[in-house]
């Protein structure tokens, strides 16, 4: 078969690093001969020969006497390319998690950065739960959309404003009924300085604002089912953006 010179656009580029991503990765980590490319990735002579030359002729690897290493423009190529299937990996395990979010929700890519994502199963039911605990225990301030009443947290935040740190969540007004018949210090728990907001309005997902983070929640019947974690600043910003108009619309207890 004749050589076809390789398709230099946004969309042969794109085909190329898929295709050639083994090479990549392998002289991302420093120069290498076609043999050792060879031996390395176990695949055939031609196959090699085929990917350098088609990489050679996009201008993202370059020949030197030690053999071929990536230019500047293949390493960023590189770079983008792995971020870019990292994200595509998080976006799938966060797939049970933002199925349930509705489609305006507006959440922006930057929460699939410095993610971290955590499901229930039938193996670890609480995972999820215990993630978010963790988190809340190590924050100083939290501020947090809440549509389900998840009684097991109020002895938590309880403690945490008596002890001094900032605690702010908007509730659907059911569920503030709910956490105040099931929680016996209801009463004690606002005097002491939590800020809970009722509001009468569905609110669209779980979301929590923490020192530096933010994670976006689902529930079921069981309490927590879901939750995808990110220090991202615009992950940040976004989650401080969309909490503040529903507390401003709920009513303070």
């Amino acid at each position: 078969m004749s050589w076809v010179s390789p398709d230099g656009t946004a969309e042969g580029l794109g085909e190329a690093l898929d295709t050639r991503e083994p090479l990549l990765t392998a002289l991302a980590a420093g120069v290498r001969t076609k043999r050792e490319l060879r031996d390395e990735l176990d695949v055939a002579r031609s196959t090699v020969y085929k990917g350098i030359r088609e990489l050679t002729t996009l201008g993202l690897v370059r020949e030197t006497a030690d053999g071929y290493v990536l230019t500047a423009s293949g390493r960023l190529a590189e770079q983008i390319h792995t971020t870019y299937r990292e994200r595509l990996e998080l976006l799938a395990d966060a797939q049970s998690v933002l199925a349930s979010l509705p489609a305006d929700a507006g959440v922006p890519p930057a929460f699939l950065e410095d993610a971290t994502v955590a499901t229930a199963d039938r193996h670890a039911p609480e995972r999820p739960l215990t993630v978010f605990e963790s988190l809340a225990d190590e924050a100083e301030d939290i501020r947090s959309l809440s549509p389900a009443a998840v009684p097991r947290f109020m002895s938590n935040l309880h403690e945490s404003v008596a002890a001094g740190a900032h605690r702010s969540i908007v509730v659907e007004r059911p569920a503030v009924e709910a956490l105040a018949a099931e929680y016996d210090a209801f009463d004690e728990a606002l005097a002491s300085g939590l800020a809970m907001y009722a509001i009468d309005e569905p609110l669209p997902f779980g979301l929590t604002v923490l020192d530096d983070g933010a994670a976006l929640t689902t529930y079921d019947d069981g309490g927590v089912s879901g939750l995808l974690h990110s220090t991202a600043d615009g992950a940040v910003a976004w989650a401080r953006g969309t909490y503040e108009p529903y507390r401003e619309r709920g009513e303070r207890l």
